[in-house]
């Protein structure tokens, strides 16, 4: 069960959100463009191959050609759904890099100082007053008290954005 961000971590992530969304649409949409054009391009080779299979298996009879061309059809839709998949997989591996290297750059931005007193005071809060700060080397903060351990760390949120927004990154798949 995964659970939501504090509100000022939210609030302090919401450009970060914008921007990687935006980004992640038009890398989407172009990567969607040319995964869905070589599925066309395969479609219509497999049709092209279908057609003459059925001109040859016509010859040697009418089930022989509907059992080739229904095979033929079927893995050239298979296969093209694996492209599609495999692009799809490509672009939120980038989409995931590429939020975790804007989160990491929050750390250069200005307003990086109130970001991490805002992530120090909520380690504090859900560990203790006691607990361990420590800046992360990727930006945020990682926290411990005894056994227990909190990763605020840059990186570590935008993946934990970028999994809480599931369903909206599943929406750059939809036509």
């Amino acid at each position: 069960m995964s659970r939501s961000l504090p509100a000022v971590a939210d609030e302090a992530l919401a450009p970060v959100r914008m921007a990687l969304r935006a980004a992640a649409r038009a890398d989407a949409a172009a990567v969607l463009r040319k995964a869905q054009q070589e599925k066309s391009d395969l479609l219509a080779d497999a049709r092209r191959t279908a057609d003459e299979i059925e001109v040859t298996a016509r010859a040697e009879g009418a089930a022989d050609a509907t059992a080739a061309v229904t095979a033929r059809l079927a893995q050239s839709r298979r296969d093209a759904r694996r492209t599609v998949l495999r692009t799809q997989r490509e672009l939120f591996d980038e989409l995931r890099r590429r939020c975790r290297a804007a989160a990491t750059a929050l750390a250069e931005s200005p307003g990086y100082e109130e970001l991490r007193r805002r992530l120090t005071e909520r380690a504090l809060a859900q560990l203790g007053p006691d607990a361990t700060v420590t800046e992360s080397r990727g930006g945020g903060v990682l926290a411990s008290a005894g056994s227990r351990q909190l990763d605020l760390s840059l990186p570590t949120l935008a993946e934990r954005a970028l999994d809480w927004s599931g369903a909206e990154v599943a929406r750059l798949w939809t036509p």
